[in-house]
């Protein structure tokens, strides 16, 4: 077992005898962003969190972990300060590079954690292309979404728009990393989401053509955080409503279901594609 999962503070010998020993060995990758996260969160809020994510499931699994990158794809954050992007093509090649290198020492199975939403086409093409390039397994698990947190998650993101800078993700923050919350800069604060009254409508999930409408609001929304709120926060919802101790349950559910995840992958054989 591991006394060390990030890959950076192993020694070699140190990986070398986990790959050795470890029959079926797992790394864990983390991707986020350096992106406005409204007043009161830091920028780098989704790169901490997924480092959070990453070396927990990597203890609760002996797998290693890597976060090869603080930025992400944030261009539509750029015109609020503090925003560092980068181009679709260098995430894509830092998430190949990393993937390709590990593989070169054995690796076979790859499970990313991404938490920011603009990169997730990004790390869906790199699965895709790593697994023909260099025959390895690459997941990007989500869930769980059938447990009471989960549905209630759901529901909050689909009514209120709650997944930027809302209560949901300040709740994760005051849970994970309290010290760099500013919730001060929240006070007088009011939702500042401009949008056509008729989309506004569709932020319903009561709705009977809730399935229609709600890609209809999708695909109207500007390209640019700038084009739709002043703020940088998403949605209706207040982030003073933020609740760390939902969000520390809803941590380790998601660790959990990763975890049972890696353990399930794990016990079954690499295929004969992903073979060297």
């Amino acid at each position: 077992m591991l006394s060390k999962h990030w890959i950076h503070e192993l020694t070699r010998p140190a990986f070398e005898e986990w790959l050795n020993d470890e029959k079926e060995p797992v790394v864990v990758i983390g991707v986020g962003s350096i992106e406005q996260h409204g007043p009161h969160l830091p920028l780098g809020t989704d790169s901490m969190t997924a480092r959070a994510y990453i070396h927990e499931v990597a203890k609760r699994s002996n797998s290693v972990c890597i976060h090869p990158c603080f930025p992400g794809f944030s261009p539509h954050h750029m015109s609020f300060a503090g925003t560092v992007t980068f181009s679709e093509g260098t995430l894509l090649a830092i998430l190949m590079d990393t993937i390709g290198s590990l593989s070169r020492h054995g690796i076979r199975r790859f499970l990313i954690v991404n938490i920011h939403g603009g990169n997730a086409n990004i790390v869906n093409l790199a699965m895709q292309l790593a697994k023909r390039e260099f025959h390895v397994m690459a997941a990007a698990p989500s869930g769980p979404g059938a447990t009471a947190l989960g549905k209630s998650h759901s529901d909050r993101q689909k009514r209120y728009w709650d997944v930027h800078s809302g209560p949901m993700e300040t709740g994760t923050a005051l849970h994970l990393f309290p010290e760099m919350v500013e919730m001060g800069r929240l006070d007088g604060w009011k939702p500042t989401l401009s949008m056509h009254p008729s989309l506004m409508g569709f932020l319903d999930p009561d709705r009977e053509d809730y399935e229609l409408v709600g890609q209809v609001f999708r695909a109207c929304v500007e390209p640019d955080t700038e084009d739709f709120t002043s703020s940088g926060v998403y949605g209706t919802s207040d982030p003073k409503e933020a609740d760390p101790e939902e969000a520390k349950a809803r941590f380790e559910e998601h660790v959990g279901f990763l975890v049972e995840f890696i353990k399930i992958w794990k016990s079954i054989p690499v295929p004969p594609a992903f073979e060297d």
